[in-house]
């Protein structure tokens, strides 16, 4: 066990942390913090895991932490689905406790449930490999980074729901809708486990159970479903931009932010070039500056849409004058603005 340990921190952390270099690039106009995706990530691969097999002891089940491809009797178990699900989620509504200004959308949701996921993969695959690397094939690596991507795509979907349940008024319907997210990711994940027990059964093939051709099968599951939820990310990312132009309208007028910010702050290649400049022109404090200007002006545009919108929990409306102050601010260090 004491030898896997090396191979075991690589092949847990490694995957996991290109996931959430992915997902800090998808959260393209209003970045989470870092703390607060990490926190994902440990919450996600600690309690969540606790959590799960705690309540499977409890029900009498194997209370195993193992990738679904892995060898096992509770692999097909819908209970299992079920209860790592639920786990993931209450772990994802509780951060949101703490963090309830950050999350308000649907690719909020996203990025916080892919973090929470990638988090409980990273534990079911050191868990599986300290138990030794002699049957760590190129098959097995390339199933447990799948597995990754799956957990993070059953909470992803959990959260993309939770985070439009946040538009609704009704706390009841919140409710229910965020319930209805958990029952998706519960289906999703009990389907793709299942997939190759019932196709075994079907075929009158017991091995078929774990052949590769039926895990081809039961991941094209996921797949389509992942080319699902990245529509909907495009989609979320499209409505942001929206975001932008309609609440930053305003700055413009009241000379709060400049024109060619304005036009820069929703468009990544644009915003690249006035940063450049800017620290061509004034260095890297200028750059700094510059960077700074496009992201208050991100969150002061997303803040105004949360006063306008948000029927329960709204963020103090104070804060509109304190990021228009920080505008100010670092326009004057570019010579914008008089100090």
């Amino acid at each position: 066990m004491i030898d896997a340990l090396p191979a075991a921190l690589v092949l847990a952390v490694g995957p996991t942390i290109l996931y959430l270099v992915v997902l800090n690039l998808v959260d393209r106009y209003e970045k989470e913090p870092w703390t607060i995706l990490l926190a994902c990530l440990g919450l996600g691969a600690v309690v969540a895991p606790v959590i799960s097999t705690a309540v499977l002891f409890g029900l009498g089940r194997p209370a195993l932490l193992a990738p679904q491809f892995a060898a096992s009797t509770a692999g097909a178990d819908p209970m299992v689905a079920l209860v790592q699900e639920t786990a993931k989620a209450v772990v994802l509504l509780g951060l949101v406790r703490f963090v309830r200004d950050e999350f308000d959308d649907v690719l909020d949701g996203v990025i916080y449930g892919a973090a929470i996921g990638a988090g409980f993969a990273a534990a079911e695959t050191f868990v599986f490999v300290l138990g030794g690397t002699a049957t760590l094939g190129n098959d097995t690596l390339a199933a447990l980074i799948v597995a990754g991507l799956d957990h993070a795509f059953y909470t992803a979907v959990f959260g993309a729901i939770a985070g439009a349940a946040t538009r609704i008024a009704s706390g009841r319907w919140a409710g229910i809708v965020i319930v209805y997210g958990l029952a998706t990711a519960v289906v999703l994940h009990a389907l793709h486990d299942a997939t190759p027990a019932i196709l075994a059964r079907l075929l009158n093939q017991p091995d078929a159970a774990v052949g590769s051709a039926t895990r081809v099968l039961a991941q094209a599951i996921n797949v389509l479903g992942i080319v699902l939820l990245g529509i909907v990310v495009l989609l979320a990312l499209r409505r942001e931009a929206r975001v932008l132009r309609a609440r930053l309208r305003e700055e413009v007028d009241l000379g709060v932010l400049g024109q060619e910010d304005y036009a820069a702050v929703h468009v990544l290649r644009a915003r690249l070039a006035r940063q450049l400049r800017a620290g061509r022109a004034h260095g890297m404090s200028g750059f700094r500056a510059a960077r700074a200007i496009h992201a208050t002006a991100a969150e002061l545009a997303f803040h105004k849409e949360r006063l306008e919108v948000r029927h329960r929990h709204r963020p103090p409306a104070e804060r509109t004058e304190t990021l228009r102050g920080e505008i100010r601010r670092n326009r004057a260090l570019l010579g914008e603005i008089d100090q």
